[in-house]
């Protein structure tokens, strides 16, 4: 088991134990699914809209948004829709990467993607959408009610000095009201980690999400900040030597291929920047001059190579995204992983409950099952030694 500080010093620890093959492919097969589902329902709605295809793909390339253009209303479902299933993947492999970093955290080293994901998805599949989803049911009702009671100030006079009257009251609604909508902020944050370091249910993600707004509202707030911080400090390491590996590669293949090479990877380039073509507008607007030092961002035009070439070209422009993929799902592991690490403090700090050392229902199965099987495998070395012997 690992031994935390219980203060702002382990959310450092967070860029090293995001950096695993497990916690990254988490990352990646939850973003990847989710992006796969919004892009296919986004384009969906656009084009039942009866936008032209080879004008959105101008447009938007691989980052579709639906909502800018003016569309009916069958397309905005189709659109609501995509956020939702985008937000639900999100959920899903926040989860499963807290789950799979506190697992690491308590020294079970062997604890599988597989197992993180079905904890995610099967046994918490609910809870993790039901606790930020109570609370937006929440704020939707009280806001209704709100309204209604608008309705009713119409009423002359009786309407005007009711509402007057109860001016106090409305106001002691109105901060639950904005109350609701920070602690919804803080579930979309922390709720994942709850689920994954407690194995309980959507009720212990609202509960926490209220009791640590209440009772930790600056170490939450700056905690959270420092973990942005890390994130996006383990997102520039991570982009600069992916990009640094890549050109070592291409450099060394060059020597043995020549300009073919060169070639190839030019016109992938091409492929990839036309793709992600509102990506790099972002970074540059973001990052300025400093996005080429972790994104090709110079200007790349499409060249005529023979068929051979502009496969190997389609390919290489395939993994280059896949690599992106890569580069983007550290920082969010990082995110996610940090989100445990936090709520494990707080946790202890609010509490005293250290949540390393007690054991979930999940844990108490894989002891269960690690027992039921040892006296089989005792049994099977008692006679493989007794074959032998004879």
């Amino acid at each position: 088991m690992t031994s935390l500080h219980f203060n702002y010093r382990d959310i450092f620890r967070s860029a090293r134990v995001a950096f695993h093959p497990q916690r990254i492919w988490l990352q990646l097969y939850g973003l990847g699914i989710g992006y796969a589902g919004y892009l296919v329902l986004t384009y969906l709605s656009l084009f039942s809209a009866g936008e032209d295809p080879g004008v959105v793909w101008a447009r938007y390339g691989l980052f579709p948004s639906a909502f800018s253009a003016v569309s009916p209303f069958y397309s905005k479902l189709i659109a609501f829709a995509a956020v939702l299933f985008v937000f639900y993947w999100w959920l899903a492999a926040a989860t499963a990467v807290a789950r799979a970093s506190y697992m690491e955290l308590k020294g079970h080293v062997v604890y599988t993607w597989r197992a993180a994901m079905r904890f995610a998805l099967k046994k918490k599949g609910g809870a993790v959408i039901s606790s930020p989803l109570t609370l937006a049911v929440m704020f939707g009702l009280v806001t209704l009610g709100g309204y209604v009671v608008g309705l009713l100030g119409r009423i002359p006079w009786a309407g005007e000095i009711g509402i007057a009257l109860f001016t106090l009251l409305w106001y002691g609604i109105s901060f639950f009201l904005v109350f609701i909508a920070l602690a919804f902020a803080v579930s979309l944050l922390i709720a994942p980690a709850v689920i994954a370091t407690t194995d309980d249910d959507a009720f212990e993600g609202i509960f926490q999400s209220f009791a640590l707004l209440h009772g930790q509202p600056w170490r939450l707030v700056l905690y959270e900040l420092l973990l942005l911080a890390v994130a996006a400090a383990g997102f520039v390491v991570f982009a600069f030597a992916a990009k640094l590996v890549w050109q070592v590669m291409n450099a060394i293949l060059i020597r043995g291929m020549g300009s073919r090479y060169g070639d190839i990877t030019y016109q992938a380039s091409y492929l990839v920047q036309n793709a992600v073509y509102p990506l790099v507008v972002w970074l540059k607007v973001l990052l300025g001059q400093a996005a080429g030092y972790i994104f090709f961002t110079g200007g790349f035009f499409s060249q005529t190579l023979p068929l051979p070439g502009m496969i190997a070209a389609w390919i290489t422009a395939l993994f280059m995204i896949v690599i992106g993929g890569v580069v983007i799902a550290y920082p969010l592991a990082v995110f996610n992983t940090g989100q445990a690490l936090i709520f494990l403090i707080l946790k202890k700090i609010k509490e005293d409950d250290n949540l390393l050392v007690r054991k979930d229902e999940e844990e108490e199965n894989l002891e269960d099952l690690d027992a039921a099987e040892t006296p089989a495998d005792e049994e099977q070395e008692t006679a493989g030694g007794k074959d032998s012997g004879e």
